[in-house]
């Protein structure tokens, strides 16, 4: 399973201005497992967005959906869902559909 520092890693080495589909935004607690991150998804999300929520998350706490806080690191598991569900782990397979879908952000 991918981490946050290898969705970092990855993040950074892309053109910054390309536009994926099926991205994500905002981070949160995985309601699958609290330990793990999370991030709402996105139809469409520019890679610079969604590097800059990534690492925002890295060293910051986040509630569990029935409470209690979680630390989240480099180390932690990622995930793409809405906020109080399971969501779906972020692969390798991730990456290849991003970098297949990507398009230059428009005017």
């Amino acid at each position: 399973m991918i981490t946050l520092g290898d969705l970092i890693e990855w993040l950074e080495k892309q053109d910054q201005t390309l536009v994926v589909k099926d991205g994500f935004g905002s981070p949160h607690s995985d309601r699958g497992d609290y330990y793990d991150l999370a991030f709402d998804p996105l139809p469409e999300a520019k890679i610079s967005e969604m590097l800059k929520h990534a690492r925002n998350a890295d060293g910051e706490i986040f509630q569990g959906y029935k409470g209690g806080d979680f630390k989240m690191d480099r180390d932690t598991r990622v995930h793409i869902g809405e906020y109080g569900e399971c969501g779906d782990p972020i692969t390798i397979i991730t990456f290849k559909y991003w970098a297949l879908t990507a398009v230059k952000e428009g005017p």
